[in-house]
């Protein structure tokens, strides 16, 4: 596992942290030269009827994606000029129809990597057993009351940030995690909590010094829609993903198969065909990731999701 680009972490938390930072390294990944980082996240699959549970997270060099920022404005004032916000669920409106295309094409100008895990929702669990939420809360030092599903969830999402931080961040970086406002966020005290999972993590994870390691929610948005149109793309991503392999599975006998390409020939949404056709052109624009989880007899495997055009 060879990259210039990514930090090999010295002390791995979870077995698979291994499996994540050989996929993610084994991409072309850019200089996070800037000297703020934003992390977005988003999240899909939480409906009954999605076998799968997607978390996608956005890592980005902001001071070198102004040419983003340019376009963003500029897609903005054509054709969401009333302030209305790009989401997955959201897309059965005409004029988010009409800047989902030009909105894909001025992301790619964002310097930046995107990472997607898809997990199988017959993994009970990856950090935490049912039994042992109390000890976890009390190992984090959490103060509010957290259900297990939750737990597991946040704990699911930090890791995944902790793992980008230490792998692509530079020294003295100020590092802000910036997620949509759900149920992770539902009050202070939650995200109070949040920070101290993300801390903890990120701090046996993070071999260099970080400059300020903050977060947020969308709510911070002072009416340009900067940081919703950011989270916008993992949103996209996420529930895109969602639909992907719930169908995948449902023709592959239940699960998504591992180093075995099958041809799928069923139909997605149009909001899908197009979302993945752009994740799927590696030509242009940043890394997009995407790293399956699959459940196989009492453990799971780990592995890279692929897809070509037929």
């Amino acid at each position: 596992m060879k990259n210039q680009n990514w930090k090999p972490i010295q002390t791995p938390i979870f077995p698979w942290t291994r499996s994540f930072e050989k996929i993610i390294a084994s991409y072309e990944l850019p200089i996070f030269s800037g000297a703020i980082v934003y992390i977005v996240s988003d999240y899909g699959g939480s409906h009954e009827k999605s076998k799968y549970q997607t978390i996608s997270v956005l890592f980005v060099d902001v001071e070198n994606s102004r040419n983003w920022e340019i376009q963003r404005r500029q897609i903005r004032q054509r054709y969401l000029g009333d302030g209305r916000r790009l989401s997955f669920k959201g897309l059965n409106d005409k004029k988010k129809q009409k800047a989902l295309i030009p909105f894909l094409k001025a992301a790619d100008s964002i310097r930046g990597v995107s990472v997607t895990l898809i997990i199988s929702k017959a993994i009970d669990n990856l950090y935490i057993l049912k039994k042992d939420v109390e000890v976890a809360c009390e190992s984090f030092g959490l103060e509010s009351k957290w259900k297990f599903d939750s737990l597991e969830t946040a704990i699911r999402v930090a890791h995944l940030i902790s793992i980008l931080i230490a792998g692509l961040s530079k020294e003295n970086q100020d590092v802000y995690w910036i997620s949509d406002e759900d149920e992770l966020f539902a009050n202070t005290q939650k995200a109070q909590d949040l920070q101290k999972i993300i801390g903890k993590l990120s701090g046996i994870s993070v071999n260099h010094k970080l400059g300020d390691l903050g977060m947020g929610t969308t709510v911070i948005d002072e009416g340009d829609r900067f940081e919703e149109d950011l989270t916008a793309i993992p949103d996209l991503i996420a529930g895109t993903m969602s639909e992907i392999a719930t169908k995948l599975a449902q023709t592959t006998g239940g699960r998504i198969p591992s180093n075995l390409a099958v041809p799928f020939w069923g139909e997605f949404s149009k909001k899908t065909e197009i979302i993945s056709s752009w994740m799927w052109n590696n030509s242009q624009g940043f890394p997009k990731i995407v790293i399956v989880l699959e459940k196989y007899g009492k453990g799971f495997t780990t592995f890279r999701l692929k897809m070509a055009e037929a």
